[in-house]
């Protein structure tokens, strides 16, 4: 009985979807981020209904432009959920970057922040270990971890990090007004290793869209006083620091970022999210999880760059 009552209050806002309460559970309006080909590294990401079939015992997702996805469940090794923290893409988007709608109200919508959860799966694929990503929207995020949590066990992870951004002045940055060049490296994709003496840092920044990748403003990353990474939308960069007490800060029109230790021997992730304010593009650093951040970076260019010559 305790287990029919309990499926029954995961469904019962879900029922008018049509989902079956004890074969099929559905949730609306999850995204799914993948490559947009075998040859294309970038992201995209389709809208679709993520469903928890019980009959067949697997994870399946329906989406637009006939997207399927299929994961059993028996092959699932590795869940993570963790908050989003971005800008909503969609119409949002597309109205503050235009400059046709550069007006209060494209503004507000183009500022409307995100705070879904992302639902990362890891899982074998035959002999392969294979990942894909989820956007859940924030309204039936409980019951998706819920349900992950009671399928999954302890093969699930709800990631919140201690460091919260915050606002920094940018002339409390000495290097803000530093000038760097960016070159976006489409062919080749290096990825950071651990060294038994250094902290290894990975910063990505995913693009707003697709069409934005490599493209627009640089977003530069601070440790303490010095220039550390510099990144365009749709690209990551990785650096080897010292062991430490770092002010890591992400800089674009605004600046924003926190404090933290870093230690020899370990990897820390984060991301260069990226906003569009009322006249600029802004960005709000988040540390996250490896298999997150990693996840991105597959999608991603390669940013080489340098300080400008004076």
């Amino acid at each position: 009985m305790r287990r029919i009552a309990a499926s029954i209050f995961l469904l019962l806002p879900l029922l008018a979807s049509g989902g079956s309460a004890t074969q099929e559970i559905k949730f609306q309006d999850v995204k799914v981020n993948r490559h947009r080909s075998a040859s294309d590294r970038v992201l995209i990401d389709k809208l679709g209904v993520l469903m928890f079939d019980d009959t067949s015992g697997k994870i399946r997702f329906k989406g637009e432009s006939k997207e399927r996805i299929e994961v059993a469940y028996g092959d699932v090794t590795r869940v993570v959920f963790e908050v989003t923290r971005r800008m909503r893409s969609g119409l949002a988007a597309d109205l503050g970057a235009s400059p046709i709608f550069a007006s209060p109200l494209g503004t507000a919508l183009a500022a409307w922040h995100v705070s879904d959860y992302w639902f990362y799966v890891g899982y074998r694929d035959g002999e392969k270990d294979e990942s894909i990503l989820f956007e859940v929207p924030k309204r039936v995020s409980a019951r998706v971890i819920e349900k992950a949590e009671s399928l999954f066990g302890e093969r699930v992870t709800v990631t919140e990090f201690t460091e919260k951004s915050a606002a920094v002045k940018l002339e409390d940055l000495k290097a803000f007004n530093s000038k760097q060049e960016v070159e976006v490296n489409k062919q080749n994709h290096p990825l950071p290793e651990v060294k038994p003496d250094k902290a290894t840092v990975v910063v990505a920044c995913p693009p707003l869209a697709p069409r934005y990748a490599g493209k627009g403003n640089q977003f530069k990353v601070h440790a303490n006083d010095q220039i550390v990474a510099v990144n365009r939308q749709g690209t990551y960069s990785f650096i080897y620091l010292d062991p430490g007490r770092y002010r890591l800060v992400s800089q674009s029109e605004n600046a924003d970022g926190f404090e933290m230790q870093l230690e020899a021997g370990h990897q820390y992730f984060f991301l260069q999210n990226t906003f569009l304010g009322a006249f600029s593009a802004e960005t709000k650093l988040t540390r996250n999880s490896r298999e997150l951040v990693m996840y991105i970076v597959d999608g991603l260019y390669f940013s080489e760059w340098k300080a400008k010559e004076k």
